[in-house]
């Protein structure tokens, strides 16, 4: 959620989905967002950034975030909003394998290509406290459609063979405990649901932080496999690294899914005018 720490935050991560298999999915995202206060309360905004490239075509996204947070309980509740562009050159939800013949039965993806700028629309509610998380959110609220076809020639305007599609909307319910067992090493289960009119996700997470500093675990994924993570907080630079192992599905054919993260917060009164000691201000 944007504005959710006290201080502004720039962050990215890239994503190499099912490495091994020729024209696999490459995602990049790069977020920024920052806390203010306007009349008295507290807002947070923020902005993403964010591409997805497969073979020669590549899907890509522009965001602006807005969250308002106030204070219940001994937590804060946020409820943000998130708006923008897609622009869309391939189905990134219709995802198929196949065996290119020309190139030794060499196994690649296939998907159905599409031409077109849809506007996108999120929203979510979340509570933290000192242990506990919880958040909801609807992705992809306004179900943007578009038109699709198989040929490699994209098209801008509906043709016999072409297919009309939708982004499906998407329902995500995210929760998280702390468990501090003994200083300084903290557990943190988590879990998140994400279902579809078609499909339900469930990823259940065990990570486990030393120090406030260093962080690993693991997940299990339903219908997919497993994901293994590690990283570290190094000079106020936060950078990770996950690797998925697919047990199932289109990624069970390749050498698994790699992502890196590296994140950065700059604290607000960095940015404050600091008196120089020892100087009097007349003399400046």
């Amino acid at each position: 959620m944007a504005g959710a720490t006290e201080g502004i935050r720039i962050s990215g991560a890239y994503q190499h989905r099912w490495s091994g298999i020729e024209g696999s999915p490459k995602t990049t995202i790069v977020t920024a967002d920052t806390p203010f206060r306007f009349i008295g309360k507290q807002h947070g905004m923020g902005m993403v950034v964010g591409t997805e490239i497969m073979g020669q075509k590549n899907n890509s996204l522009l965001a602006a975030q807005y969250a308002y947070r106030q204070k219940v309980g001994s937590g804060y509740l946020s409820a943000g909003i998130q708006a923008g562009i897609y622009q869309l050159a391939f189905d990134a939800g219709n995802l198929t394998l196949a065996n290119d013949s020309v190139a030794n039965n060499t196994v690649m993806i296939r998907t159905n290509f599409t031409d077109r700028s849809v506007f996108d629309f999120n929203a979510g509610l979340s509570w933290k406290g000192r242990h506990f998380f919880a958040g909801i959110s609807v992705m992809h609220l306004t179900s943007p459609w578009f038109y699709a076809q198989s040929d490699s020639t994209p098209v801008a305007v509906a043709s016999p063979d072409s297919i009309r599609r939708h982004i499906p909307r998407s329902y995500n319910f995210m929760a998280s405990y702390n468990i501090s067992l003994f200083y300084p090493l903290d557990i943190q289960p988590m879990i998140w649901v994400q279902g579809t009119n078609a499909t339900t996700q469930i990823r259940a997470t065990m990570r486990a932080i030393f120090r406030q500093k260093y962080s690993g675990g693991a997940s299990w994924v339903k219908n997919d496999g497993y994901v293994f993570f590690a990283g570290a907080l190094i000079r106020g630079v936060e950078i990770g690294y996950a690797y998925s192992l697919h047990t199932q599905g289109i990624g069970k054919q390749g050498n698994g899914s790699h992502e890196i993260y590296i994140g950065y917060r700059i604290p607000i009164d960095a940015f404050d005018k600091k008196s120089t000691p020892g100087k009097s201000i007349r003399l400046l």
